[in-house]
C-alpha cells in the first residue's frame, strides 16, 4: 500500500511561472516517493539554486538547498553519511553541466547510491534567462541580444560516455512515464542520472507542448531495444542528434557494477552508518595551544 501523496506536500505554495514544468516534475516525483512507500521522513532532497531549488519549500521531507551547482556534491555526502535515507539531487541543467560538472563526474565515476535528477529548460531560468551549453547557438538571451554565438553541447553524449550505471531521460508533459522513470533510478543500486525535457514558457518560448509533442519518441515502442546494451545506448544517442528527436525512458542500466561504499574494504565490518559515529569531542586544550 502507498503512501498519502499529500503527506509529502508542505504548506507553502510553489512561485514557478504558470505553465512551468517544475509543477509536473514535482508531482512525478511525489507520486513516485508515495508509490515506492517511502516515508517523507526518510528521504533527503539536494536541491540546487534555481528555479528547481525553490521546490524545496514545497516538499515535506528533509530539502536543502545548496550552493549554485553543488546538489550532487550535498546528496553524495549525505548518502555516505546515512545510506537509510533516499537520496535526490535536483538541479538545472545550467547547475549541472557548468559549476557541477566535476560534480557529475565524480558521482558517476564513484556509482554513488543517489538519484540525479536534470531539470533541463535550455536556460538559467530564476535569473531571467542566460544562456546555457543546451541553449541553441543564434538563440537570442538575456544579456546576448544578437544571439548566443558559441555551439550547444550535446549532453546527451557527454553522460553516455561516463559509463553511468543508470542513464534516462523524461519529460515533464509526460507526469506517468516521468514517475516510472524516477522509481526506477530509486530502486537502481547504483547512480542514477535521469535527464528530463522540461517546459519554460518564460525564457524557452519556442519548446512549446505541441513542440514537445512532435519531437518525442518513447523508447519503448522501439523493437529490439536493449537497455542493457551499451551499443544499442550509443546508437540511440546519435539517433537522436541525426533525427532531432527526444526519446524518453530508460536509456541503458547496469546492474552489475558495485557502489562506492561496496567497494570499500574499511567499512565492511561495520553495520554502522557514519552518522551515527559521529562523537562529541571537547577541544577545549586543542584552541589553549593558539592563545
Amino acid at each position: 500500500m502507498s503512501i498519502d501523496i499529500e503527506k509529502y506536500n508542505s504548506q507553502h505554495k510553489p512561485t514557478w511561472c504558470p505553465g512551468c514544468g517544475n509543477f509536473a516534475i514535482s508531482m512525478a516525483l511525489k507520486k513516485a516517493l508515495s508509490e515506492l512507500n517511502i516515508p517523507p521522513s526518510q528521504a533527503f532532497i539536494a536541491f540546487d539554486i534555481g528555479c528547481n531549488g525553490n521546490g524545496a519549500d514545497t516538499v515535506a521531507t528533509y530539502a536543502f538547498k545548496g550552493l549554485h551547482g553543488r546538489a550532487v556534491a550535498l546528496a553524495s555526502g549525505a548518502h555516505l553519511a546515512n545510506r537509510d535515507f533516499t537520496t535526490i539531487a535536483e538541479l538545472g541543467d545550467g547547475a549541472c553541466f557548468h559549476e557541477g560538472l566535476d560534480h557529475l563526474i565524480n558521482a558517476v565515476r564513484s556509482n554513488y547510491d543517489i538519484t540525479i535528477l536534470i531539470h533541463n529548460n535550455q536556460n538559467f531560468a530564476l535569473t531571467t534567462g542566460q544562456a546555457t551549453v543546451e541553449t541553441q547557438k543564434g538563440k537570442p538571451m538575456y544579456a546576448l541580444p544578437g544571439g548566443k554565438p558559441e555551439k550547444e553541447y550535446n549532453t546527451n553524449e557527454l553522460i553516455l560516455s561516463l559509463h553511468p550505471t543508470f542513464f534516462a531521460k523524461g519529460y515533464s508533459g509526460d507526469i506517468q512515464e516521468l514517475t516510472d522513470i524516477i522509481k526506477r533510478g530509486i530502486k537502481h543500486k547504483g547512480c542514477s542520472v535521469i535527464e528530463i525535457s522540461q517546459l519554460c514558457p518564460s525564457y524557452n518560448r519556442e519548446c512549446t507542448p505541441q513542440w514537445f509533442t512532435e519531437h518525442i519518441v518513447k523508447i519503448s515502442s522501439l523493437k529490439n531495444y536493449s537497455e542493457t546494451s551499451f551499443d544499442d545506448a550509443h546508437n540511440l544517442i546519435q539517433k537522436m542528434i541525426k533525427e532531432e528527436k527526444i526519446y524518453t525512458g530508460v536509456i541503458y542500466e547496469n546492474k552489475n557494477v558495485k557502489t562506492f561504499y561496496e567497494n570499500l574494504p574499511s567499512r565492511k565490518s561495520f553495520t554502522t552508518e557514519l552518522s551515527e559515529e559521529v562523537k562529541e569531542y571537547n577541544i577545549k586544550k586543542i584552541l589553549e595551544t593558539f592563545k
